[in-house]
């Protein structure tokens, strides 16, 4: 009876040392199962991902960085839009391990709803309440607690455009990023390195030329606490060769035809003609304009000042055009007053060319589109070359002011 005694209670001892002093680890998974369950098991078990892996008094450190695969923006409602990834990297201290408990195994992936992670979000955010910036990829959760998470992003941000020097204009977009609800003693947020540039799919109108990253800890008025985030300002150049053969060179043209319009005979009622057709060309590309571009205060883009100021232009010269004609076709029985006469036989004349010699009237075979009058009466005659003195007056003005506007709009 002694000898059963003794066995019975070396076996109730193995139990017990079976049950409370090996850990659970050191068991075998089932059949069934790889290590890679039963560790994610043990991990889980008691794990809440809505609390922050660490003690109140400690702070998480998060590392972020982004890979940026295209951008666009929308200029109608001011939207910057970056597709990409986003790295995030952390420590959980809730998720640590032996390797060699588990087979070795030392690294596990998870569902990213089954751990904390931190609540970044993107400050500037251009669409309302949804903050779902992130792709359900799954965590990366090494032995040593660093978890690692890259899902791909498409941020949808604010951006304070200027289109004062469009179609040629460069603009800089920013993408503030920081948690929406830990201040810096919880969450400490970090922006390691510079941001990679991987462009897929390439943008039609827009290339990348810069971006640079600012951490900044900023201080609000109703907390005593810091708050962290991470900005990228992302710098963009419009590709403007399209643009070139829609406007500048038709802008060139305009000018010219503008221009040209004082050298045809002053009698001559095309002149009119051509002011109308250059008004209708200018007016359908303002309309043009106005659909391609957003009504913005403040930084009208330069070619559109352009062509707005060239309508006047062409407007005024239509004036001029008609007092021209008025003139040639008119039959006048005053002498034309002295002070226009000396002009005309002076040296402004002789520079513009409408002196007596200068051979610039109608002929007499013209007499009939002159308003039928002589042009051989002296009278006529000079009152045709005040008005051939008018024409390449403001020849010379608006070529003034269309060279001063080039150099303008270049700068």
């Amino acid at each position: 009876m002694g000898k059963g005694y003794t066995l019975t209670l070396a076996v109730i001892i193995c139990l017990v040392k079976c049950c409370y002093t090996n850990d659970a680890s050191d068991v075998k998974p089932l059949t069934g199962q790889t290590w890679a369950d039963k560790l994610k098991k043990d991990l889980l078990a008691n794990y809440d991902r809505n609390i922050r892996p660490a003690q109140h008094y400690n702070v998480t450190n998060v590392d972020i960085n982004m890979t940026i695969t295209h951008v666009d923006i929308d200029e109608e409602t001011s939207i910057f839009s970056v597709y990409g990834w986003v790295k995030m990297v952390w420590t959980d201290e809730k998720l640590k391990w032996s390797p060699a408990d588990y087979g070795n195994l030392d690294l596990i992936r998870t569902n990213p709803d089954s751990v904390w992670k931190p609540d970044l979000v993107l400050y500037n955010n251009a669409r309302g309440s949804d903050n779902l910036h992130y792709g359900k990829t799954n965590v990366l959760i090494y032995n040593n607690g660093q978890v690692l998470w890259v899902p791909p992003t498409d941020y949808h941000g604010f951006c304070e455009l200027n289109l004062r020097l469009w179609p040629f204009d460069y603009q800089t977009c920013m993408l503030k990023i920081g948690s929406w609800t830990y201040d810096g003693f919880k969450l400490n947020l970090t922006g390691s390195g510079t941001p990679e540039i991987n462009i897929n799919v390439p943008n039609n109108e827009w290339s990348i030329r810069k971006v640079t990253t600012e951490r900044h800890i900023v201080y609000y008025a109703c907390c005593t606490e810091p708050y962290h985030d991470v900005q990228y300002n992302v710098t963009l150049q419009r590709h403007s060769s399209t643009h070139k053969a829609i406007v500048i060179s038709p802008a060139f043209v305009i000018m010219l035809l503008a221009l040209s319009v004082f050298w045809l005979p002053s009698h001559c009622s095309e002149k009119i003609v051509l002011n109308g057709v250059i008004i209708l060309i200018v007016t359908v590309f303002l309309v043009y304009f106005a659909q391609q571009l957003p009504a913005m205060s403040g930084n009208t883009p330069l070619i559109v000042n352009f062509f707005s100021t060239t309508l006047y232009l062409v407007a005024i010269s239509t004036i001029i055009s008609v007092i021209v004609l008025r003139i040639t076709r008119t039959k006048h029985f005053q002498p034309v007053p002295k002070f226009l006469k000396n002009q005309v036989d002076g040296c402004l004349g002789s520079v513009l060319g409408v002196n007596s010699s200068s051979g610039t009237l109608p002929s007499d075979e013209d007499k009939e589109s002159a308003g039928g009058e002589n042009i051989g009466d002296p009278k006529q005659r000079d009152w045709c070359r005040v008005a051939a003195l008018i024409d390449r007056l403001f020849f010379v003005i608006y070529l003034i002011i269309f060279i001063i506007s080039i150099i303008y709009y270049s700068l």
